[in-house]
């Protein structure tokens, strides 16, 4: 198998940003219970772990393009407000 098709099907694997912080949020309220073994704990926990790691860089290739996007003419970068609102 190629590299590029076992990238590509890694990113088919990886969750939408929103549907991973949902999936985050729902393994910290099953952890913060107390109540699944020790055993999924720890699986949980590891992939909790994964997925902050998967979103993170997520995170990190969307703050690099917003840079490369509002990088002025001679190589600074230029701060603009982002109005969230306005949609």
């Amino acid at each position: 198998m190629t590299a590029r098709k076992k990238q590509d099907e890694s990113a088919a694997e990886e969750p939408k940003f929103e549907e991973g912080m949902a999936q985050l949020e729902d393994m910290v309220r099953r952890l913060e219970t107390g109540s699944i073994p020790l055993e999924e704990s720890l699986e949980t926990f590891a992939k909790g772990v994964s997925l902050v790691r998967v979103l993170q860089a997520k995170l990190d290739a969307v703050q690099e393009k917003i840079e490369e996007l509002t990088r002025t003419e001679r190589g600074g970068l230029t701060t603009q407000t982002i109005d969230t609102e306005a949609e």
